[in-house]
């Protein structure tokens, strides 16, 4: 509907003082979805509207940028490790647990509030380790990266569940078999956008 806004139901007419008051509330939270065709959706309809190859990332494409460009990181943080506040984490490649102080704490054990709350990953991404589970493109198959291409794998051809990456304490190479549709929104499932070209957009003033 042109003009309006849809908002769990309710329809917010754009530019109203409500509409204002959410866009100002909601700004920087992960946007909540129902099922993966909303999130699908939105990235198509925002390429569209950039004219843009938009859509949701592959499961490689997530992992390989969680990974800061597919090194070997447990999570996708600013280091590679969670480190909540007043704790330590264990380092398996030294065999000890390493202390810090408060101002390097990078993670969250409840699912991140507003995206940006903690350092982004050596690309500059932030919130792929923030237990907020994300919808990709990929049909979910327990065997298919015993059989996958190499290079940039697509995902299976079809399946009945789709793949959700990160979510509670969930590392990068976790992966999660998803229904294609929850019966209500949740706060912990959302997506991002991936351009789908190699590469970058330039944004112009």
């Amino acid at each position: 509907m042109d003009g309006y806004h849809v908002v769990e139901g309710e329809i917010i007419e754009r530019g109203s003082e409500d509409y204002e008051y959410l866009l100002t509330r909601r700004k920087n939270k992960a946007t909540r979805t129902i099922n993966w065709q909303q999130a699908k959706d939105y990235c198509q309809w925002l390429g569209d509207l950039t004219v843009l190859p938009f859509d949701l990332p592959t499961e490689a494409q997530w992992e390989y940028a969680a990974r800061n460009r597919g090194e070997k990181r447990y999570y996708a943080t600013n280091n590679g490790y969670l480190q909540y506040r007043n704790g330590q984490y264990f380092n398996p490649n030294t065999g000890y647990y390493v202390d810090y102080i408060d101002d390097e704490v990078n993670a969250g054990t409840s699912t991140e509030d507003q995206i940006g709350q903690w350092p982004a990953n050596p690309l500059g991404i932030y919130g792929m380790s923030n237990n907020i589970r994300e919808w990709v493109n990929d049909w979910y198959s327990p065997t298919y990266y015993q059989e996958s291409l190499e290079n940039n794998p697509q995902g299976p051809k079809t399946g009945k569940e789709k793949v959700m990456r990160d979510g509670t304490g969930a590392m990068t190479i976790d992966r999660v078999p998803n229904k294609l549709e929850e019966d209500r929104y949740y706060p912990s499932y959302s997506f991002r956008c991936s351009l789908q070209q190699k590469t970058p957009a330039i944004a112009l003033n």
